[in-house]
């Protein structure tokens, strides 16, 4: 998810997007309040985009976006470079908003996070091509499917929260490790 800043500071980045809509300057005022609040970067209002951490700017582009309502979110790699309380909160929020009707549409290689913010999973080839739309607990469960697709290695895989990995030495004897 890369981020261009349009304007200095916070607030007027994210009350770009209400006046290109023609909002008066009153609900503009309200509505970039209200998402600052909500994202949790009240404290962030005054301060340039270009001296956020990479957390923070990911919560000013998604208020930028919050701020005129839309029914359909799409990202690309939402939890690229997060540390992982930011993570946490992203997925979160992500689930919070599919929870309140909003249409999230989330293209990730970050298997982990897919049944936490999706009912659904779509998986699309490396021949960009759609192997199979389905429920995302079944999906993100079909082995080879997803060795098919390459969104997962051969020696590696899942047993529930247990993943498997057969590391394989320099020679041929093959060694078993177990994680949780």
């Amino acid at each position: 998810m890369s981020v261009t800043y349009i304007h200095d500071p916070v607030f007027e980045e994210i009350a770009f997007g209400p006046l290109q809509l023609d909002a008066t300057a009153e609900e503009i005022k309200t509505r970039v309040e209200e998402v600052l609040e909500m994202m949790g970067i009240i404290k962030l209002r005054d301060r340039s985009p270009h001296t956020l951490s990479g957390g923070e700017k990911k919560k000013v582009c998604i208020a930028s976006v919050l701020v005129n309502n839309p029914d359909i979110l799409l990202l690309d790699e939402p939890t690229a470079g997060l540390d992982p309380r930011t993570q946490l909160w992203l997925i979160e929020l992500l689930a919070e908003l599919g929870r309140a009707g909003k249409t999230v549409i989330t293209a990730t290689h970050d298997l982990d996070i897919i049944e936490q913010i999706s009912n659904r999973a779509i998986v699309i080839g490396e021949d960009h091509r759609v192997k199979v739309d389905g429920p995302a607990g079944t999906v993100m469960s079909d082995f080879e499917l997803l060795l098919a697709a390459n969104l997962i290695h051969e020696h590696m895989h899942l047993h529930g929260k247990l993943v498997h990995e057969h590391l394989h030495a320099h020679k041929s004897e093959h060694v078993h490790k177990h994680e949780t």
